[in-house]
């Protein structure tokens, strides 16, 4: 979907690569366990995915079918688009310059909410693209 609109626009996209994991990983960004949850790591641009934490949102949260990790996978890439964009360097660049922490932690707000919006906008595409939604997705708990 997103190779689609992106190259609509006449640029061309890397694709970030998806690492799936038990327990614990090393990343460009760190050292990463299950408590740590899914993420994007801008230095290696990849998106991990520890298949405990899938089962936990299976078992644990009655998240049945892979919707929730589906989505879960588009909000990270869509930090991943972020960095494309160039908008992750305005967080980057107040932190290098010293802002305070509430300017610094609003911009991180900001961040995760664009990425929510952009796996939004991932839904929105592939529901139209490839009909991914069907009747369990949507029922009601």
């Amino acid at each position: 979907m997103w190779h689609k609109l992106v190259t609509g626009t006449g640029q061309r996209l890397r694709e970030p690569k998806l690492v799936l994991f038990r327990n614990s990983v090393q990343s460009a960004c760190g050292f990463a366990q299950l408590a740590t949850g899914p993420f994007y790591c801008p230095g290696d641009e990849k998106v991990y995915l520890d298949l405990d934490f899938h089962e936990i949102l299976q078992i644990k949260l009655g998240a049945d079918g892979n919707f929730a990790v589906a989505y879960i996978i588009a909000y990270e890439v869509g930090h991943y688009m972020k960095k494309l964009t160039g908008t992750r360097e305005i967080l980057n660049d107040a932190r290098m310059r010293g802002n305070n922490q509430k300017s610094v932690s609003q911009l991180t707000v900001r961040l995760k909410l664009q990425a929510d919006l952009q796996a939004g906008f991932w839904i929105h595409h592939a529901q139209q693209m490839f009909n991914i939604m069907g009747p369990a997705t949507l029922k009601k708990r």
